[in-house]
């Protein structure tokens, strides 16, 4: 589908759950799914299309999403918002994970 407007988006949105509710668990493919997005954009010459990613952007799951190539993480109740610490504290944590991803010891499931 992305085949016919690439020359038209900014980015593309990856859902990694089913859209509606919060608290579900990450489908299992979705990793595998940012990654061949990630290298379909850059064979068809759209290095500069971002990937955003949505649903369960947890502190688990936040390194594999980056490691395949999402760029925007839509971070939620699964981590910033997430009960067992403060914002502030979360943040951090969401960082951390993030520097997971870019680190070149992070493999893809």
């Amino acid at each position: 589908a992305l085949e016919y407007i690439l020359d038209r988006i900014d980015y593309v949105l990856l859902m990694t759950v089913t859209p509606g509710f919060a608290g579900q668990k990450m489908t299992p493919a979705s990793i595998q799914k940012i990654a061949r997005c990630r290298e379909y954009l850059d064979t068809q010459g759209y290095e500069h299309v971002g990937i955003q990613v949505d649903g369960n952007v947890s502190f688990e799951n936040i390194p594999g999403m980056v490691a395949a190539g999402g760029d925007n993480l839509v971070a939620g109740t699964s981590s910033i918002f997430h009960s067992d610490a403060s914002w502030p504290e979360n943040i951090e944590k969401l960082k951390t994970a993030i520097a997971a991803g870019l680190s070149k010891d992070t493999t893809i499931a």
